[in-house]
């Protein structure tokens, strides 16, 4: 039988070396996210838009993307749709300065694994990493058609 302590040597073991995008225009909350990121263990870029995200999507493959709603040129909420649909795996947890149900519904039902409002508690987000990290594991290690049996079966 599964312990609360053998789910979360799970999750730490799951989301060892996870590679982490922060998409983020505000230089210091970008560098604190990553040094924040880094110190857990987590391999992370950091993007100032989403068209420099586009460069570190093009080169490279990411587990998670932390990504600001506020974002110059294409807002974090068309660059998580784009996001999705040019790599339908990725782990997308979206930040944002403003309280708005609408948005947060918005991103959530588009995909997105999580919603935090700023200023973001550090264990907070960690946490959120973490749950979102072992999530999208689970569902890239199950077997492909899960989700149309389980609707069907209901």
């Amino acid at each position: 039988m599964s312990t609360p302590r053998g789910w979360a040597e799970m999750a730490r073991l799951q989301t060892k070396g996870g590679r982490i995008l922060v998409v983020e225009d505000e230089d210091a909350a970008r560098e604190g996210l990553i040094r924040l990121l880094e110190g857990q263990g987590y391999e992370v870029r950091g993007a100032g838009s989403a068209e420099h995200a586009d460069h570190w999507l093009s080169a490279s493959s990411f587990d998670l993307a932390l990504v600001d709603i506020g974002l110059p040129g294409m807002d974090g909420v068309e660059f998580l749709r784009w996001a999705l649909r040019r790599n339908p795996t990725l782990a997308v947890i979206m930040t944002t300065g403003l309280d708005r149900t609408d948005v947060a519904l918005e991103c959530l039902k588009g995909g997105a694994r999580g919603y935090l409002l700023k200023p973001i508690d550090p264990l907070f987000l960690m946490e959120a990493v973490r749950d979102a990290l072992v999530l999208g594991r689970l569902l890239r290690s199950a077997p492909h058609g899960w989700e149309e049996e389980e609707a069907t079966e209901s």
